[in-house]
């Protein structure tokens, strides 16, 4: 059972269905038996007061008519007994209905009560109702009784339909129920096969539409499936990428080795520090790269970068390393600006950016950042422009792709805008390629705040 979500339900609810009929049952019986004994006890009142109606004392002795008002008194089969009783218990006048009956009863005389009881004795079960009166001074006790059987019987006979009908009732609702949950577990199910067809390799997602229940259960599985889809992907490209970070500062470290130019005007002292700059960066990009490797998700804790910053650290990384094309950068970027995330994020999204500009350019190069409004948010945009020959239509959305080059003539493995669009994709931004005032290509890349 414990295995089985239907028949835990179907338990659940056989115990609740028993426990309901069997209240039904027991306040059915007794709102039964009150509206029963009302009805009795009205009737006995009515006798009763017939009785008293009849009666009249002539010298302190009881009179009654021959022939009483209600017929029920005057037939010998009639079920209503009349009696009238003096203070000792004594029968003083009994209807012709009860000439028959023996009568076992002792009177406590109390002529301000009235008393309505169901009586057992050895002549039988009835239901009495006791009126005590003084009657021109002579103490009588009117009673009027009808036997208990036909009211037992009748009471065995409700009780047994009763029970018969709700069984049957409590039957068909368990049946309506079965089918009812075998209806409302089709979703469960269809997510049980969906989720047994991925097992199996012959879809990658949860498909089809669920019950408004499931579906953030379903929304979050899917999502699951992607990251761990992702998270394969990201252990396939985490070597690509930590190779294609790490060629900047390889390429200044050969730069410092081998450039005839730099050893002569730069001491050795300088030249140090380089290397240990660009050994720190290259520890740096392996740890992130391993970081992103793992994840590439934003974390609670919301991050800020300076942009001025960022592009001064790279710029002078790369003034070293395209030392004999002696580019020219310019940059107007807002005071204090800043992107909303992680500074080795923006770090690895701008280097590439720059990168590829300084790689490309005739000789100039140009960075522009602000802040802007666009559908009702603010957002940070960053411009990185060159002078160099652009990237042609046609082949702006192709380039962002991984292994896809714009210049197939210069040197590179192609995933350095992959690698970016990775980034801005999981921050929610966006960048997009036009053309220069400068005459090659522009890089808007927007972030939200």
């Amino acid at each position: 059972m414990k295995h089985s979500l239907r028949l835990r339900v179907l338990m659940a609810s056989g115990l609740i269905l028993l426990i309901s009929v069997g209240l039904i049952v027991f306040s059915v019986m007794k709102s039964f038996e009150k509206v029963q004994f009302d009805l009795i006890k009205k009737e006995l009142a009515v006798g009763t007061n017939v009785l008293l109606t009849a009666a009249s004392i002539v010298d302190q002795q009881l009179v009654m008519p021959h022939l009483m008002p209600d017929e029920r008194f005057n037939q010998v089969e009639s079920e209503v007994l009349g009696l009238v009783l003096d203070r000792k218990g004594a029968v003083l006048w009994r209807s012709h209905s009860s000439l028959d009956e023996i009568l076992y009863y002792s009177v406590q005389f109390n002529e301000k009560a009235m008393d309505f009881s169901r009586y057992s004795g050895p002549e039988g079960s009835y239901f009495l109702y006791d009126v005590d009166v003084l009657l021109d001074g002579v103490p009588l006790t009117f009673l009027t009784m009808i036997p208990a059987t036909e009211y037992e019987e009748m009471f065995v006979a409700f009780r047994s339909n009763l029970l018969i009908y709700l069984s049957l009732t409590a039957l068909l609702m368990m049946i309506v129920l079965w089918y009812g949950m075998h209806w409302s577990l089709i979703p469960v199910r269809k997510l049980a096969d969906n989720l047994q067809r991925i097992e199996s390799g012959h879809t990658s997602r949860l498909e089809g539409v669920y019950s408004r229940e499931l579906v953030a259960l379903t929304d979050a599985l899917n999502q699951l499936l992607n990251n761990e889809r992702q998270q394969r992907e990201r252990y396939r490209d985490a070597m690509a990428d930590l190779a294609h970070s790490l060629k900047t500062p390889l390429a200044v470290l050969q730069s410092v080795q081998h450039s005839q130019t730099m050893q002569k005007n730069t001491g050795y002292e300088e030249v140090g520090l380089i290397i240990k700059e660009q050994v720190h960066r290259m520890n740096q990009i392996i740890s992130y790269q391993l970081q992103r490797a793992v994840t590439r998700q934003r974390g609670l804790v919301k991050h800020q970068a300076d942009v001025a910053v960022t592009v001064g650290r790279i710029s002078r990384t790369l003034d070293k390393v395209y030392y004999d094309k002696q580019v020219e950068l310019s940059t107007d970027i807002e005071v204090g600006i800043q992107f909303s995330a992680e500074e080795q994020d923006v770090m690895e999204v701008l280097g590439n950016l720059l990168e590829n500009a300084y790689r490309l350019c005739l000789q100039q190069v140009r960075v522009c950042s602000q802040t802007v409004s666009m559908d009702g948010k603010c957002w940070v945009l960053c411009q990185v422009e060159d002078d160099g020959a652009g990237v042609p239509e046609n082949r702006r959305e192709d380039i962002l792709k991984r292994g896809v080059r714009a210049d197939s003539r210069t040197k590179g493995q192609g995933i350095g805008l992959a690698v970016a669009m990775d980034i801005i994709d999981s921050y929610d931004g966006t960048l997009t390629i036009g053309d220069s005032e400068l005459g090659g290509a522009s890089f808007r890349l927007m972030l939200p705040i």
